[in-house]
């Protein structure tokens, strides 16, 4: 299908994407106007050519039985016209093929984004993995390490608080044994009192019943020698 000057002008590329080089858009444009305009030229001077030929071929038929001396060589406009197609077919295939290069082109830079898309957006999923993981494993060890520090610290706390506890059993011991130390001493020496004070009332009751049984003896004989005293001053008594 051949190339018009139409389709130069609606050629439509695809823009990269954001972050992504391409070519000029600008500059692109300005090309494709350049070739359009070249083409029309090219193609208006064609036809031209080709009208004129055709008028030249009709008007020349009259006169050809006329007998005239041989006509002299004809001037080098039809090399040039052949010149002029030429060119205007080098410009249509440069056109054609500048057309098909930027489309070649442009096909290889959306492939090389789909590429470079996909291998980063298999890079990105292979770092969100790997950061994930990584997330993972550090959430694991904080975890770990929250757990032997507790572990750690329970420890801790309760060698502190056995400790602790038998400091105060201790304290208490000896709080105790000053306490009680002086009042096992008073105790001791009330007893020991109590003891002397028992003694003191044996050997006093013992010593008591002696004296009030040898009185009583002394009263038993005092009264059993009374009656022979009374007849002896019966006796002695005048009649």
């Amino acid at each position: 299908m051949p190339l018009t000057p139409a389709d130069v002008h609606n050629v439509v590329f695809k823009k990269p994407p954001i972050g992504k080089r391409g070519y000029d858009e600008d500059e692109v444009d300005a090309f494709l106007d350049v070739v359009e305009a070249e083409l029309a030229r090219l193609i208006e001077e064609n036809n031209e050519l080709r009208s004129g030929s055709s008028t030249g071929r009709v008007t020349a038929q009259p006169v050809a039985p006329e007998p005239t001396p041989a006509p002299a060589p004809p001037p080098p406009q039809p090399a040039a016209r052949e010149d002029d197609t030429a060119r205007a077919s080098r410009m249509l295939a440069l056109a054609s093929e500048t057309a098909d290069r930027y489309v070649n082109e442009a096909k290889t830079q959306a492939d090389q984004m789909v590429a470079s898309a996909k291998t980063d957006s298999e890079r990105m999923l292979a770092e969100a993995r790997a950061k994930s993981e990584q997330m993972v494993n550090d959430a694991k060890l904080r975890a770990d390490s929250m757990i032997n520090d507790a572990r750690t610290r329970a420890d801790t706390m309760e060698r502190e608080a056995r400790a602790k506890a038998a400091a105060l059993d201790q304290d208490a011991e000896r709080r105790h044994r000053e306490v009680m130390g002086p009042l096992e001493e008073k105790r001791a020496g009330l007893e020991r009192k109590i003891e002397e004070l028992r003694t003191f009332e044996r050997e006093y009751r013992t010593r008591f019943r002696s004296y009030l049984e040898s009185h009583l003896r002394d009263l038993d004989t005092r009264g059993s020698a009374e009656p022979s005293s009374a007849s002896r001053q019966n006796q002695h008594a005048p009649a």
